[in-house]
């Protein structure tokens, strides 16, 4: 997640983020071997919001880039990354793609975001396997009860109107992004430690297992550390309020296409000095357990009179 968007809460909130967009910018281009030990792809920023890149944006390109030097046969398994600095909107993303390791089984590869000086500022570590349907499959973890997401409004849909709030958070996003609780952005909420959201592409996705991954990636960096207000009695867009990723990490379960609706329930398991660690599951729309992320992140969570 960026820090809360500083721009005029006028200006232009009611511009989308269409799905076609996102998908433009997970189509990068190599500006030399992509087989290479070390490639370079350059990819495009985003429009919204303004300050600095969506985290999202930056975990798909990273996973993009390395996906495209991989066998075909080999799907996503973890991705681990840190958030090092602050990344512009008004020039291009510069990725140089490390191969880590090969072997007929399991590949590695290091995407690092580098400015103009070379210096790193978005790092992330990918794990690619091949697919074994002949071994079992077992998951712990399952969906929370909540209501369904055809009954629920998007973001746009519940705070457009809503000048409080930056435009990034209400304006219609490549995602139908709905809470099934009204979250805690301008006011307290029922205090807890969690929150469900339900996630659903506006349009078909391409039949590419790394954009579909990346599509994944994107939107787990949306909300999961939002339950933090809640734990602490705060909201996430009062003025002074703030989230900052640090780290954030990801395991693929098993390959989902978000063109149907999935659940993704977040935890906050931590608030310490400030800073939080949040936790989440994804689960699709049959309820399968397909990815886990969790994040750390500064936290500023001012109190609401």
């Amino acid at each position: 997640m960026s820090l809360v968007d500083t721009a005029s809460p006028a200006a232009d909130a009611r511009a989308a983020v269409t799905l076609e967009e996102v998908l433009d910018l997970l189509d990068l281009s190599c500006t030399d071997d992509p087989a290479g030990r070390v490639s370079h792809w350059v990819g495009d920023p985003q429009r919204h919001p303004a300050d600095r890149i969506f985290g999202g944006l930056l975990l798909a390109q990273a996973l993009v880039a390395a996906g495209r030097g991989v066998r075909a046969d080999q799907r996503i398994v973890s991705l681990q990354a840190d958030f090092v600095g602050g990344v512009p909107t008004d020039r291009p993303l510069h990725w140089e793609v490390t191969v880590v390791s090969d072997a007929p089984s399991l590949a590695t590869r290091r995407s690092r975001l580098l400015d103009e000086a070379g210096e790193e500022l978005f790092g992330a570590v990918t794990r690619w396997a091949t697919v074994r349907a002949d071994l079992p499959s077992y998951s712990a973890a399952r969906p929370w009860p909540a209501p369904d997401p055809e009954t629920l409004p998007d973001l746009a849909d519940r705070f457009g109107a809503d000048e409080r709030i930056p435009p990034w958070w209400r304006l219609e996003r490549p995602v139908h992004f709905r809470h099934a609780v009204a979250p805690p952005y301008v006011t307290t909420a029922e205090p807890g430690d969690r929150q469900t959201t339900f996630l659903r592409a506006t349009g078909p996705l391409p039949d590419d297992p790394v954009v579909r991954a990346a599509m994944v990636a994107y939107v787990t960096d949306m909300s999961i550390l939002e339950p933090a207000f809640l734990a602490l009695g705060s909201a996430r867009h009062v003025p002074g309020a703030r989230i900052l990723s640090l780290t954030h990490a990801l395991t693929f379960h098993a390959e989902s296409d978000l063109g149907d609706w999935h659940q993704f329930d977040c935890r906050v398991e931590s608030v310490a000095h400030g800073r939080a660690h949040g936790a989440g599951d994804v689960f699709d729309s049959a309820g399968r357990h397909v990815a886990t992320a969790s994040q750390v992140g500064l936290v500023k969570a001012p109190t609401v009179s």
